[in-house]
């Protein structure tokens, strides 16, 4: 019983044959076992090739077992126990590649020229070397072969793409900048070396990343935390982390893409069993980030869907300091990303309607509406039509006319609330007409947009502001119908949800409401975590929100009958203007909003 433990990065096919040929000659070589009563089987870290069960069999049945393993992890316990040997094989040795050749082709070759040929993959060694070809020769096929693969221009470029918000535009630029760095115009500290990039799943973060390199013209590395650890126990994994950084500085100007970077977490939060592991795996990959500012010619770009759960070292100054966002793409960029995915098919058609009907996709749902499409054409042996796409859409469902009614009051209410409070720039106010049972678990009935004014002071006064403004939809529905529904909360991001985030931030981490205490940081689940396990906390958030949403109640009680005149219009139109609800209270003299402290002196 022997175990064979190949070195990092060999060809297993090309060892499992290797070790079919010693065990049972030539003949047998394309069968896993011989009929002398022995058997080779390879085993990876992935468990495909050879499970444990079928190992255990072969123990049990055969005389010998030859187990060619991957590396060490892949070599189950229990083959080690039936072992005689288990021997890790070295690398190639010039002194191999010497006899191989002379052995197998007949071939001298010196020391010189085995000492670089034991450093090329076998694979690219066995198609260059061979019989009656100089070696000299074989030699300069091996380094045109070992030279950075052209690169694929056969995707899109970040000019292809659509939808990318800032993403798009910091690519450009920084396109723009490694071109000036090349032609000697600006330094290497004038580039950026490190970014984070986020956005919500199924943006476009790895379909970013190609696209960026082509426009870049550079090497692209693709790295992710989940794809080192598949390599196996700790000492594996950092070593494929460290060989992507090596891969990038060898084949600089680069990129280097580390995709689900959020994988990685945040030392401060480690608390179990694998804490020492994840804090290992968090500094090799800020040595190795530092050890990129050194070098010029690498850009790191780190992606994820949520940068709060980056540990801190990762995003200080000279490693991921600069953060850019891909967010969910407007219509203009859900027209242009179906544009792309059709390749030419349907040049004439008007998307604008799909478009719409598409609010809220993500690139990668916009795909495969598409191939949704072209299946249907297929079955039916013709050509796609604008059709087949429409016919591929969610089923859409008219709102009852009560439920539609109740959505304008409650989008009303936040409209007239944020107008008395001044909290941001009145955007739009929109309801929907129709809905599509399928598409998500959470459905929004329409939507507020404020634009929010930068260098905010953020005071207990503008937190409490905000709160107040997040329940002003409830407290609308409670004020003009009697009672509110349920559409305030139900998940993250509903109005509920918010309010009661703005309000442990003021209680927990900003020493704003009754105490001063830090209990938790902005972190949502470290927030949301005290809230449960801390009944004091806890009673302090409710008081806060029981006095914004009494607050907002109050308001919209005061102007009522704004509420209603907003929602009237929001019922014929479904969207309106900020201007547009301006001019429709300037109508009326005595639609005046009064703001909330003229409320209280009355």
């Amino acid at each position: 019983m022997l175990g064979l433990v190949l070195p990092d990065g060999a060809d297993a096919n090309a060892y499992e044959d290797a070790a079919r040929y010693a065990a049972h000659g030539p003949a047998v070589t394309t069968y896993a076992g011989g009929l002398d009563g022995t058997e080779v089987r390879l085993k990876t870290s992935d468990r495909k090739r050879s499970s444990d069960a079928e190992l255990s069999g072969a123990l049990a049945k055969k005389s010998r077992v030859i187990l060619v393993a991957q590396d060490a992890a892949s070599v189950p316990e229990t083959f080690r126990m039936a072992a005689d040997a288990v021997i890790e094989i070295g690398p190639i040795q010039p002194r191999h590649v010497i006899a191989g050749a002379k052995l197998c082709l007949g071939l001298t070759v010196t020391a010189e020229q085995a000492g670089f040929i034991a450093t090329v993959p076998l694979d690219v060694v066995a198609v260059a070397l061979r019989r009656g070809r100089p070696v000299t020769k074989a030699i300069d096929l091996m380094k045109k072969a070992m030279l950075p693969k052209l690169r694929d221009f056969s995707g899109p470029t970040l000019d292809d793409l659509h939808g990318l918000g800032e993403a798009g535009d910091w690519g450009r630029e920084l396109a723009i900048d490694l071109a000036d760095w090349r032609s000697g115009k600006i330094g290497w500290e004038d580039v950026d070396r490190g970014v984070l990039l986020s956005g919500p799943p199924g943006t476009g973060k790895t379909t970013f990343a190609g696209a960026l390199a082509r426009t870049c013209d550079v090497h692209l590395v693709l790295g992710s935390i989940g794809r080192w650890q598949a390599k196996g126990h700790l000492g594996d994994m950092l070593k494929a982390m460290r060989a992507a950084f090596d891969e990038a500085r060898k084949n600089a100007p680069s990129i280097i893409f580390l995709d689900e970077i959020d994988a990685v977490g945040d030392r401060e939060k480690f608390s179990d069993h694998n804490s020492q592991y994840c804090t290992e795996v968090v500094a090799a990959l800020l040595e190795c980030i530092d050890g990129v500012e050194g070098r010029e010619g690498v850009v790191v770009v780190g992606a994820c869907n949520h940068p709060h759960r980056l540990d801190a070292a990762l995003l200080r100054a000279g490693r991921l300091d600069r953060h850019v966002r891909i967010p969910l793409p407007d219509q203009k960029g859900r027209e242009g990303i179906l544009r792309w995915h059709l390749q030419g098919l349907l040049p004439g058609a008007n998307l604008s309607g799909i478009a719409a009907r598409t609010d809220g996709w993500n690139g990668a749902s916009l795909e495969q509406l598409v191939r949704q499409g072209r299946r249907r054409a297929r079955r039916a042996r013709r050509d796609l039509t604008l059709e087949d796409l429409v016919a591929e859409l969610p089923v859409r469902v008219a709102i009852p006319e009560d439920l539609r009614r109740r959505s304008a009051l409650h989008e009303a209410g936040h409209a007239v609330v944020c107008l008395v409070l001044d909290v941001g720039d009145l955007v739009s106010v929109t309801i929907a007409s129709t809905l599509a049972p399928t598409v998500g678990e959470l459905q929004d009935g329409g939507g507020v947009f404020i634009r929010q004014r930068p260098m905010r002071e953020r005071t207990r006064s503008q937190l409490l502001d905000d709160i107040c403004l997040r329940l002003g939809g409830l407290a609308a529905e409670e004020v003009t119908l009697g009672d509110r529904s349920a559409g305030g909360g139900g998940g993250r991001g509903s109005d509920l949800y918010d309010a009661t985030r703005s309000a442990l931030t003021v209680e927990a981490s900003y020493g704003l409401g009754e105490g001063f205490a830090y209990l938790a940081s902005e972190d949502e689940d470290e927030l949301f975590n005290a809230l449960r396990f801390d009944r004091f906390l806890h009673a302090r958030v409710d008081k806060v929100l029981g006095e914004q949403f009494t607050r907002a109640k109050r308001i919209v009680g005061t102007h009522r009958h704004e509420v209603e005149r907003i929602a009237e219009a929001l019922l014929v139109r479904g969207t309106l203007s900020a201007d547009e609800i301006s001019d429709l209270l300037n109508q009326q003299p005595r639609l005046r909003l009064v703001d909330d402290a003229e409320m209280k002196a009355g």
